[in-house]
């Protein structure tokens, strides 16, 4: 569910919810997942519907199927049986009412249908026997309505069966969904496949132009957030996304937002309503300390992407804050077994302190795997020393070097006999050196994984996002896990 708004922000919220019952609700009615099927295959189009040939005197009220006497006729879908009678025109009929709205009336039946009202009937299921009753039948046929009224079949209102069968031959139905807002901190909506109606879908999101612009970037987002105003509205609660507002657009111009909902099966991605919209964000505020992210492979590990992530400066601007003790090469998440709810994130030096993920929804910003917790012996997570929790998100920051950083608290060893607050992060310096020499510029450090294009002058390859954020991502070295074991061994070994 998301955060709670308070006072100012409730006519929003209350305003963003009626949006979802007017849209939502009459698609999940009328847009039920239903296919058709023809009864069978040579329909007598020469006299079909609407047709005043062969000596008619009003139009043709349905599509006639010549088939002889005792041919089973099939339901055209899955519905209700909602008539059983006898007409003088139209000797035995059969209506079935469908989850769409429609009624299918089959006329001329050998006899009465066995099926009571309120039978269940799916599609292909017989209903019924060609024949040649009453007194408007001329030869054994099926004489097949679609009204949207039960008395369609008999008077009123049709739609050309054929034509109707014809365009609903296919059970893929598109989802459906609403952009609920673009702002500077988050990008909500939700994203349903009415096909599907319970499975999370993933939702995509292009900035600066549509999907197919060679402009646009995208990236995937899961609608898997509970959210209790879509219960009511579509059926089912669990279709809510919400991402925190990337970092590359948040630089005071204008930036086009566009959200598609992804089909299950493979059919159209529509675009959700409301969308797109526009943001015009400025740069975030920007505190801590900096700590090296030292390759490409560390990156990757920590799945970080320099647009939703990452903030570009001046080096003098990077240089204000100072230096801290690199990033860890790849996240590692523990959990005591001793049945607490809590996860940590195993950080400093030598992974020697635990760090607090708050909630689900920081630990998704922070892109990190809450299905790869480790559970430990509670004993060994306790003696690690506690530090700050995670902060809500990474930000990232590099200047014009191939340097990149993230902003973070200060995590270095307390030097022996100090009585400064080491986790402290101070605000952003504004002048001097960074404090560092030039051996600890990263930039001649081995960039490690697969060239690739360079990315806002980083190495071939280094955080490239390469276009959709769905994309899949480097996995951690091989080595990386062998350094993990050697760090956890030395510390037990402590």
């Amino acid at each position: 569910m998301l955060a709670a708004r308070r006072s100012s922000a409730l006519l929003s919220h209350l305003g963003r919810l009626a949006a979802v019952v007017l849209v939502a609700a009459p698609a999940a009615t009328a847009h039920a997942a239903l296919c058709y099927q023809l009864p069978f295959p040579n329909p007598n189009l020469a006299d079909g519907w609407g047709s005043t040939c062969c000596g008619r005197t009003s139009p043709h009220r349905g599509v006639d199927f010549p088939q002889a006497a005792g041919t089973p006729i099939p339901a055209v879908a899955d519905g209700v049986v909602a008539l059983n009678q006898w007409s003088g025109c139209l000797g035995n009929v059969v209506v079935v009412q469908h989850a769409d709205g429609m009624f299918s009336g089959y006329s001329h039946m050998i006899a009465a249908s066995p099926l009571a009202i309120g039978t269940p009937v799916t599609k292909g299921q017989q209903i019924g026997q060609v024949g040649n009753t009453g007194d408007c039948s001329q030869g054994a046929h099926l004489h097949l309505t679609m009204a949207p009224a039960v008395d369609g079949v008999f008077q009123g209102t049709t739609v050309d069966p054929h034509a109707y069968i014809i365009e609903r031959l296919e059970c893929n139905i598109a989802p459906i969904g609403y952009l609920d807002d673009a702002g500077c901190e988050h990008i909500t909506g939700w994203s349903q496949d009415p096909t599907a109606p319970d499975a999370v879908i993933p939702t995509h999101l292009y900035f600066n132009g549509p999907a197919g612009d060679p402009d646009a970037i995208g990236l995937a987002v899961d609608a898997d957030v509970v959210r209790d105003d879509l219960c009511m509205a579509i059926g089912s609660c669990q279709h809510g996304f919400e991402m925190p507002t990337p970092l590359a657009v948040q630089d005071g111009q204008p930036h086009n937002v566009h959200a598609y909902g992804i089909d299950t099966q493979g059919g159209h991605n529509p675009e959700l309503g409301s969308s797109p919209r526009t943001l015009m964000c400025p740069l975030p505020r920007l505190e801590g300390v900096r700590r090296r992210i030292v390759s490409v492979d560390v990156l990757a590990a920590w799945k970080f992407s320099t647009f939703t992530d990452m903030v570009t400066l001046t080096d003098e601007q990077v240089g204000n804050f100072e230096q801290s003790i690199d990033i860890p090469l790849a996240p590692t998440l523990v959990q005591a077994d001793d049945g607490s709810p809590e996860v940590w994130l195993l950080d400093g030096d030598d992974l020697q302190r635990r760090r607090h993920v708050p909630d689900p929804a920081v630990a998704r910003a922070w892109h990190l795997d809450l299905a790869a917790v480790a559970v430990w012996p509670a004993v060994d997570v306790y003696a690690l020393e506690e530090a700050p929790p995670l902060r809500p998100r990474p930000i990232l920051v590099k200047g014009m070097a191939d340097a990149v950083y993230v902003l973070d608290v200060r995590l270095d060893p307390q030097e022996a006999g100090t009585g400064s607050d080491s986790d402290s992060a101070g605000e952003p310096t504004t002048g001097g050196s960074n404090g560092s020499s030039s051996s600890d510029d990263p930039g001649n450090a081995d960039s490690g994984g697969a060239p690739g294009p360079a990315s806002d002058g980083l190495p071939p390859g280094f955080g490239s996002d390469g276009g959709c954020g769905c994309n899949s991502r480097d996995s951690a070295p091989a080595w990386l896990g062998a350094l993990v074991l050697l760090l956890v061994a030395r510390r037990r070994r402590t």
